[in-house]
């Protein structure tokens, strides 16, 4: 069966979606006619949930219930052992018992964690359709800060190659998406020019960093919200 063409969407002197000045997010021009060709998306908070602080805090309360530790405890030892983990410099097993330990659990109960950890994975809204249909016109690629061990637990249980041709990851490159190298990681791999990738991810600091390797950008804010403004850049889906 023939493949369907790639489209690409030319702009010139539009406006996408940028720098954050005076603690709001701005507007930047582009001088350049740029043409869409790819479109990188975040996975945590983006695509599926994230790792950590899913809606209602309904993962951290499951630990803290099952665990018996304070929620104050939890976090504090997530944001001790998180950084390691993600960028590749503990194993899983490590890592659950080493926040568990700080936690102040009872019990180091790995098997139980991971139980509890992978039950609230789950599709951000209908993000996996939207990936579908864009994949019909576009090449699609992943940027994600998250654990190797993670990322192959959600590329099996997703299918995530199915909808993405690159995935770049922390735990895999050992650079965090505060780290310009990843960036220039993921351009390489695709082997095009930045201004020709759209990177949608819900961090602003990240959008920031994107804007200054001339990657365009949109913020996440939800899925309906970030139809329209492909739409408004005439991208097709």
């Amino acid at each position: 069966m023939r493949q369907k063409p790639r489209s690409s969407v030319s702009f010139s002197g539009q406006t996408v979606e940028g720098l954050k000045e005076g603690g709001k997010l701005q507007t930047r021009m582009f001088r350049q006619t740029m043409k869409i060709t790819i479109i990188i998306f975040d996975l945590g908070n983006t695509v599926l949930t994230n790792d950590w602080h899913v809606p209602q805090h309904r993962l951290e309360k499951a630990f803290v219930e099952y665990f018996n530790i304070s929620m104050e405890n939890m976090e504090n030892a997530w944001h001790k052992c998180w950084p390691r983990f993600s960028l590749g410099k503990m194993t899983e097993e490590e890592f659950w018992q080493d926040f568990l330990r700080q936690a102040g659990a009872e019990n180091i109960g790995i098997l139980q964690a991971r139980k509890i950890w992978s039950s609230h994975q789950k599709p951000i809204e209908s993000m996996l359709d939207l990936l579908v249909k864009l994949k019909q016109n576009y090449k699609l690629a992943a940027l994600t800060t998250i654990s190797r061990e993670w990322l192959d637990y959600k590329i099996q249980k997703f299918e995530l190659n199915k909808y993405f041709d690159v995935i770049v990851s922390s735990g895999y490159s050992g650079f965090g998406k505060d780290n310009p190298r990843i960036y220039d990681l993921i351009i390489d791999k695709l082997g095009v020019n930045p201004e020709n990738c759209l990177l949608i991810d819900d961090s602003e600091a990240v959008i920031e960093l994107a804007h200054k390797k001339n990657i365009q950008t949109i913020l996440f804010t939800g899925q309906r919200n970030l139809e329209t403004k492909l739409e408004k850049m005439g991208v097709k889906f």
